[in-house]
């Protein structure tokens, strides 16, 4: 189901344009990966879609299931404020507070009931493994144990969609992956998660779709396997005895390939279907008794698509 929609929507702050034209759509239960070069709009990105600004162009829509249909956000937002959760990149709780007195701060700003309330953050605790922490300083805390507490106010009112702006900078590669993992295991909850970043490794490690902000506008979105694995892209590398390189030339021009690039010995294959391209070499090799020394299939990577488009904008 869709929860929000933006349609054209652009933002100038005086006469520089940050985003323009942005049309995407974030449906129920996405972990959306938002990307894109340091200062190229993510941050601006979310600012929209959490409303803490206007655009200045275009309209966000969100989902309302009393209404059954779409309204614009902006307009309705003392409505639906509490469904959204917002983790800045700096740390956004009180240094000088307890975990507890923090997640009790952040979940009055919603006028959530005591009980509620206290029953919000006791589950909190346990699910982010913060509870042996709930009495200690803030700023005494270790760096993953504060980034769980930003997480923590973020969700202490059960929002229906988290959005962080790059939740793991700064943090070395276990923190971030114990990071990522909780955020996972947030979505199992239901709740829709929208992640900017520029490691572009954490995004393709959790995210099942992806937006990437290049330019000031979408330059593409959707499905992560679609857009870090287009079919034509997709290609496989096979060493071969140099006797037998003619023969396996032969059969593979049968095959449904679009192009093969010799590099001494060895073939770079590019097919209209790679993986099975592949298993018909290896049966060729088998009932012809040839000798194949390695294959290698190399899909597009998160960071190659990025460089791509980076490069075609240059």
């Amino acid at each position: 189901m869709e929860l929000l929609e933006l349609r054209g929507v652009g933002k100038a702050f005086k006469e520089a344009q940050i985003l323009k034209n942005v049309d995407i759509i974030i449906e129920e239960g996405d972990i959306l990966g938002v990307i894109g070069q340091s200062g190229g709009g993510k941050t601006t990105l979310l600012n929209l879609i959490t409303g803490f600004i206007e655009p200045s162009e275009g309209e966000i829509l969100y989902y309302s299931k009393a209404y059954n249909e779409k309204r614009d956000l902006n307009e309705n937002l003392h409505k639906i404020k509490r469904f959204f959760g917002f983790t800045p990149q700096h740390n956004s709780f009180y240094p000088k507070l307890t975990v507890k007195e923090n997640l009790l701060h952040f979940g009055r700003l919603y006028d959530l009931d005591e009980a509620t309330l206290n029953t919000n953050i006791k589950n909190l605790l346990q699910f982010t493994r913060l509870s042996d922490q709930q009495h200690k300083i803030a700023d005494q805390l270790s760096g993953g144990m504060q980034k769980r507490l930003d997480i923590s106010c973020s969700l202490v009112h059960k929002p229906k969609i988290l959005i962080l702006d790059e939740p793991t900078a700064d943090l070395d590669p276990i923190l971030q992956k114990e990071i990522l993992h909780l955020l996972q295991e947030v979505n199992k909850q239901g709740v829709t998660i929208i992640i900017a970043s520029h490691q572009l490794d954490s995004i393709e490690q959790t995210c099942n779709k992806v937006a990437i902000v290049h330019g000031g506008t979408i330059q593409c979105h959707g499905l992560l396997d679609d857009i870090r694995n287009p079919p034509a892209q997709d290609h496989f590398t096979i060493s071969i005895s140099a006797d037998e390189k003619e023969q396996i030339m032969n059969r593979l021009k049968t095959y449904p390939i679009k192009k093969i690039i010799e590099r001494g010995n060895s073939l770079v294959i590019y097919p209209a279907d790679a993986e099975r391209t592949m298993a018909r070499v290896l049966s060729l090799v088998k009932s012809d008794h040839l000798k194949l020394h390695t294959m290698h299939l190399r899909k597009q990577s998160l960071s190659d698509v990025f460089e791509k488009i980076v490069h075609d904008q240059q």
